[in-house]
């Protein structure tokens, strides 16, 4: 099995859903001894986020990180059994890429678009349902080595699809075209 954590990056907006995050990681551990590591910059937000910890009695699994440069984030992503990203709504939703790219399955939320951008390159839940959240996380803990391997694989190849060179050429495109 991987590290012993869960690991979130990003804001703390309410949309990003850390309140039923951090409630299915308090969940599971009454069955393993998990934690979730969450990266986020300080702000409001976080400062809610850390009475909300306290309110579920989730001191001691979920450990807020701050900001983590990129360098370090890496290795969190790919030392963690899971990225997780229990979103209510995203435009595209790039971090479970960045995370899948350095070397982790990522947990996501089944909404379209999430849906639309990663098809069954990663493991979905209902972001509404804590025991849905808590299910999947549950199913990664249960995930043996080689299915780990072989789930981070094809997402890496699912997702080469999606590129900055590719969309600069496409873009550029779009704008030779509309300058015809």
């Amino acid at each position: 099995m991987k590290g012993d954590y869960f690991i979130y990056t990003g804001n703390a907006y309410p949309h990003k859903n850390l309140v039923r995050l951090i409630q299915a990681v308090v969940l599971i551990n009454s069955k393993y001894e998990i934690k979730l590591k969450i990266s986020s910059s300080r702000g409001v937000f976080t400062e809610r986020l850390k009475k909300l910890i306290i309110q579920n009695n989730a001191e001691k699994y979920v450990d807020l990180l701050g900001y983590v440069p990129d360098e370090k984030i890496v290795d969190l992503y790919k030392n963690s059994l899971a990225f997780v990203f229990p979103t209510i709504s995203e435009g595209f939703g790039l971090p479970p890429k960045e995370a899948i790219e350095a070397g982790t399955v990522a947990v996501v939320s089944d909404i379209p678009v999430l849906k639309e951008v990663y098809g069954d390159s990663v493991v979905y839940f209902d972001p509404n349902n804590i025991e849905s959240i808590a299910s999947s996380l549950e199913a990664i803990v249960n995930m043996g080595n080689k299915e780990r391997l072989e789930k981070i694989e094809y997402a890496k190849s699912f997702l080469k699809k999606y590129s900055w060179a590719k969309m600069a050429k496409e873009t550029l495109k779009i704008y030779e075209e509309a300058a015809k």
